[in-house]
């Protein structure tokens, strides 16, 4: 079985075990992490065959939670604010590290895909190619646009949570404090990794735009 095949079934595995859960509540959190599981696994595939696992995890499993009670389940499983924010700290790491990856392959994406539409469109207006033709870059085009819009949604509702975190440590720690320093730069980051997928996005819907007949 290839790599890719792994994720996709151990994702299916962790699906099928949301169904032995015993609430809705419970089935309805472990379905969202199934799910999140094989989107995750994918995200880093397209990435690069490894990263990707962390916010597909959050893709679904997180989704509709409030950002109070998603806090305060967090804080729960550490015994001192000091390991909650490392811990929170390293979770915007790697959701960093992953979106810039990503945001790197999207830029390259784009530049391909602007090439290609611009050369199927004028093939098609020749009469060189059919709709279908069309259609087919379409729906490439449009599954680039669903996963990075996925993407932005949990990086949007990461950005929440991590922002209200930041409030409320710093009305507890001096304003110096290596914690809360740390977690800013990396919130900051976060905020500029969701500004460039959006535009990723935005830029690949023009070019779906352009294809549409």
């Amino acid at each position: 079985m290839n790599r890719l095949n792994r994720i996709v079934a151990a994702g299916l595995v962790a699906t099928a075990v949301a169904g032995c859960a015993a609430t809705d509540e419970q089935r309805t959190r472990a379905e969202g992490a199934g799910v999140g599981a094989v989107v995750g696994g994918l995200l880093g595939y397209a990435i690069d065959r490894e990263r990707g696992a962390l916010i597909g995890a959050a893709i679904g499993a997180g989704a509709g939670y409030a950002v109070g009670n998603e806090i305060a389940k967090r804080k729960q499983a550490y015994a001192t604010t000091e390991e909650f924010l490392d811990a929170e700290i390293a979770r915007v790491d790697e959701f960093n590290r992953t979106t810039t990856a990503y945001n790197a392959r999207v830029r390259q994406d784009i530049v391909r895909l602007e090439h290609e539409a611009e050369q199927l469109r004028a093939r098609y207006d020749s009469g060189q190619v059919q709709k279908a033709g069309l259609q087919a870059k379409r729906n490439e085009l449009q599954q680039h646009i669903a996963t990075s819009r996925e993407l932005e949604e949990t990086l949007a509702a990461e950005y929440e949570i991590q922002t209200v975190i930041l409030q409320e440590e710093r009305a507890n720690r001096a304003a110096d404090d290596p914690y809360i320093v740390r977690l800013e730069r990396e919130v900051q980051a976060l905020q500029q990794n969701l500004e460039a997928l959006r535009e990723g996005s935005t830029q690949l819907a023009r070019i779906d735009q352009r294809l549409s007949v």
